[in-house]
């Protein structure tokens, strides 16, 4: 077997002609992107519209008063010629005064008076503060300090009145037999 192509017939009389391979050219996907383009630009333009309306709803409300069931209505004194008898039944449509409801004293919070720290040799403004439960900012605030790294010895030192006295450490009692050093 040869590697020839197979043998064709010539058209003969009658025979339709053969086929002749032309290029054709299909239009495939211009008119779906154009239709999705089309879609979304009509969902865009139909969203922002309902958010304007919506926008302007919202804008343009107004409190609308309750349900009129709820309401009871208030007896009206109408004038006639007539006059009406006493009656033994007491009225049973009586209105009540209106409520005052009290408006509470204001509290008054008093803030306790600051008072005196003499700083000791190794302490800093950050174990001062810890010390006494405050904050190290109320402390240069409250003493006007310019260089919080800069205290001395014996400054005194105001400590802001809501911070916590600390325990008094107890004294070293000495030891039965021993004389304390002097």
């Amino acid at each position: 077997m040869d590697d020839q192509p197979a043998y064709i017939p010539p058209p003969g009389p009658g025979a339709p002609p053969p086929p002749t391979e032309k290029p054709t050219r299909t239009r495939r996907g211009s008119p779906g992107v154009l239709g999705w383009i089309i879609g979304a630009a009509i969902v865009l333009i139909l969203a922002v519209a309902g958010g304007l309306f919506t926008a302007w709803i919202v804008a343009n409300l107004r409190a609308v008063p309750g349900p009129a069931a709820l309401v009871t209505p208030t007896p009206t004194v109408s004038a006639s010629l007539a006059t009406a008898a006493p009656s033994a039944e007491p009225t049973t449509a009586q209105t009540e005064p209106p409520r005052r409801t009290p408006t509470p004293e204001p509290t008054v919070e008093l803030t306790p008076a600051p008072f005196v720290h003499v700083v000791q040799k190794g302490e800093s403004l950050t174990y001062i503060a810890n010390l006494y439960e405050v904050q190290v900012q109320d402390i240069i605030d409250l003493n006007n300090i310019k260089n919080p790294n800069r205290i001395q010895v014996g400054q005194e030192i105001l400590i802001p009145g809501y911070g916590v006295q600390p325990t008094p450490k107890p004294e070293k009692t000495p030891k039965p037999g021993k004389t304390p050093k002097k």
